[in-house]
C-alpha cells in the first residue's frame, strides 16, 4: 500500500456499529438458542468441516495471504474462488477487510496508535469494541488501495453484498438438512468466525512467544503455538509482523502451517507459484531476532524409509527394555508435557534447532507423529497396544507431510 498521507492513528473516538453490532449478536445469538434445539452429530460434523474450509481456503489463503499480501500468484478463478470463500467468514467485503487490516498495519507501525488498532485495551472491553463498534479517527491516514483490486469488478460486487453472499450457502444447506444445518452451518460459522477472529487478534498482540522485534512500533506480533492448527497458521503473528509479505507463516522448527502446506499442494498440481518468503522480502532495518533459529526446511524422506524405521521402533517398543531419546523444538507440545506422557524409558530433551520431533534409539530415528505415539507407548503395557493400533495411522500422516514438503 502506498501511504499518501500518514494521518494521526492516535486521536479518534470510539462508536457504536449498528450493523456489524446487530450481524455479530443475531449470528450469536441464533448459534446459541437455535444450535440447542437442533443440535445432531451431522449438524455438528457440518460445522466443524464448513467452518475450517472458509478459515483456511477463504481467511488465510484468499483473504489475507492472496489478496491483502499477494504473497503468492494463481490463477484468476482461483483467487476468486478463495476471495469468495473469505467472505463467507462473515467478517466484511474484500475491500472493506483490506482497509481495516492496512489501516491497523500502518497504525502498528508507528511509534504510537489508538488502543483499538492495537489491542491495547483490558480483555471485554477489546471484546466490545472490536465485535460492535468502529473507530473514527480525527486525521485518519490515506492509504491507497491498490488500482487492480479497487477497480476489480468482481469485488466491487462482493462488498456491495457481503452480508447477502450468506444466502446461497444458507438455502443450499436448508434444502439439504433443514433448520439445524442452516444454524450450524451459517450462523454458528459465522459467530465462531467473528469471534474467532478477534481472539486470535487480541492474544496475538499481547501474549506469546517472540522471535523478532520491531523497534519503534507501537505494538509487536506474538506467536499463540496452541492456536496454529485452528487458525489454519495465522496466529504465527510474530513472524507475520517480521516478514508480512511472506507466503509461509510457520517459519521455525515445530510451527505447523497448514495454510503453507495447502499452498505446497495446490504448486505441486500447477495452481499456485511464485511464493513470496522471508529471504525475498525487503531488508527491514528495525528488525531484531531475539535468537538465531534454522528456518524450517522440507526433509525429504521416502516412504520406505518412515515405514522401516518406525517398524524397528515398534519392535523395539515390544520388547520392553530400549531407551528412547525425544528431541524437538516443543513449540505445541511443552517438554514438561512431553516428559509426563511419555513413559520412563523416553527422555525428552528440547533441542530449538531440531526441526521436527525426533524419537532416536539404537541409531534409528523416527520423525514426527510416530515419534510422539511411541513415546506415549512406553508408559505401560496399555498404552503399548494403543500406540500399535494408531502406528499405521501416525505413520501415514507423516508419510503424507514428507510427500507434500519433499
Amino acid at each position: 500500500m502506498q501511504h499518501a498521507n500518514n494521518g494521526n492513528v492516535v486521536n479518534g473516538s470510539i462508536v457504536w456499529s449498528p450493523l456489524k453490532s446487530l450481524w455479530w449478536s443475531a449470528m450469536a445469538g441464533v448459534a446459541l438458542v437455535g444450535g440447542w434445539l437442533t443440535f445432531s452429530w451431522a449438524a455438528l460434523a457440518l460445522f466443524l468441516a464448513a467452518t475450517g474450509a472458509v478459515l483456511l481456503f477463504g481467511h488465510s489463503l484468499g483473504s489475507h495471504r492472496k489478496l491483502i499480501h499477494d504473497s503468492f500468484a494463481c490463477p484468476k478463478w482461483l483467487e476468486y474462488l478463495l476471495v469468495y470463500m473469505g467472505v463467507q467468514v462473515g467478517l466484511s467485503g474484500p475491500l472493506g477487510l483490506l482497509a481495516q487490516h492496512d489501516l491497523r498495519d500502518h497504525a502498528q507501525r508507528q511509534p504510537d496508535c489508538h488502543p483499538y488498532l492495537r489491542h491495547g485495551s483490558a480483555f471485554w472491553k477489546d471484546g466490545w469494541w472490536q465485535l460492535h463498534c468502529e473507530l473514527r479517527l480525527d486525521h485518519p491516514p490515506l492509504l491507497a488501495v491498490p488500482a487492480h483490486i479497487a477497480q476489480d469488478r468482481f469485488y466491487r460486487f462482493l462488498d456491495r453484498t457481503w452480508v447477502l453472499q450468506q444466502l446461497p450457502p444458507a438455502l443450499l444447506l436448508y434444502a439439504f438438512g433443514g433448520w439445524a444445518f442452516l444454524v450450524w452451518g451459517v450462523c454458528a460459522r459465522i459467530a465462531a468466525g467473528m469471534t474467532g477472529h478477534w481472539l486470535i487478534g487480541y492474544f496475538a498482540h499481547n501474549h506469546g512467544a517472540m522471535a523478532h522485534t520491531v523497534e519503534g512500533a507501537a505494538v509487536q506480533g506474538h506467536n499463540v503455538a496452541l492456536a496454529s492448527l485452528l487458525t489454519m497458521g495465522e496466529s504465527w503473528h510474530n513472524n507475520h509482523h517480521a516478514y508480512p509479505g511472506s507466503a509461509r507463516l510457520g517459519l521455525y522448527p515445530g510451527e505447523w502451517d497448514p495454510g503453507w502446506w495447502v499452498l505446497v499442494l495446490l504448486k505441486r498440481v500447477g495452481l499456485a507459484w511464485n511464493f513470496r518468503l522471508p529471504a525475498d522480502c525487503p531488508p527491514r532495518t528495525e528488525l531484531r531476532a531475539h535468537a538465531v533459529l534454522p528456518l524450517a526446511m522440507p526433509q525429504a524422506r521416502s516412504w520406505r524409509a518412515i515405514v522401516g524405521t518406525t517398524a524397528t521402533a515398534s519392535r523395539q517398543l515390544l520388547a520392553q527394555r530400549s531407551q528412547f531419546v525425544l528431541e524437538g523444538p516443543f513449540v505445541l507440545l511443552s517438554e514438561h508435557a512431553a516428559r509426563c506422557l511419555a513413559g520412563a524409558r523416553v527422555q525428552p530433551q528440547r533441542v530449538a534447532t531440531r526441526l521436527r520431533l525426533s524419537l532416536t534409539h539404537g541409531g534409528q530415528t523416527v520423525i514426527g507423529l510416530p515419534a510422539l505415539v511411541i513415546a506415549v507407548g512406553t508408559r505401560n503395557a496399555f498404552m503399548a497396544a494403543v500406540a500399535l493400533v494408531l502406528l499405521p495411522l501416525a505413520t501415514l500422516c507423516e508419510v503424507a507431510r514428507s510427500q507434500i514438503e519433499a
